[in-house]
């Protein structure tokens, strides 16, 4: 999982707005750490900043779901994201 790329292809907020995901949406992410009960961390490739890339921790995960068509959803306390793997050769 750690040398994949993802693209994350849509976010849902159950509460409050938060402004950083606009700018996550469609971009390259890494997952790191996705574990039911805990915060979450990924990755992503930020090239609007100085650092190339943004580390993001989540809030209290409560499901992780890996589909057939090789998506990661995971669902935070605050938001559900969906992650898609990017083939290689089609970043």
């Amino acid at each position: 999982m750690y040398n994949k790329k993802y693209r994350l292809v849509k976010f849902e907020e159950f509460g409050r707005h938060n402004s950083l995901y606009d700018n996550m949406l469609g971009q390259v992410c890494y997952p790191v750490y996705f574990n039911v009960g805990e915060r979450g961390w990924f990755l992503y490739d930020n090239d609007i900043w100085f650092e190339p890339l943004h580390r993001v921790h989540t809030s209290t995960i409560k499901e992780v779901t890996y589909t057939n068509d090789n998506q990661i959803i995971v669902t935070t306390q605050n938001t559900r994201f969906t992650f898609a793997l990017i083939s290689e050769g089609k970043e």
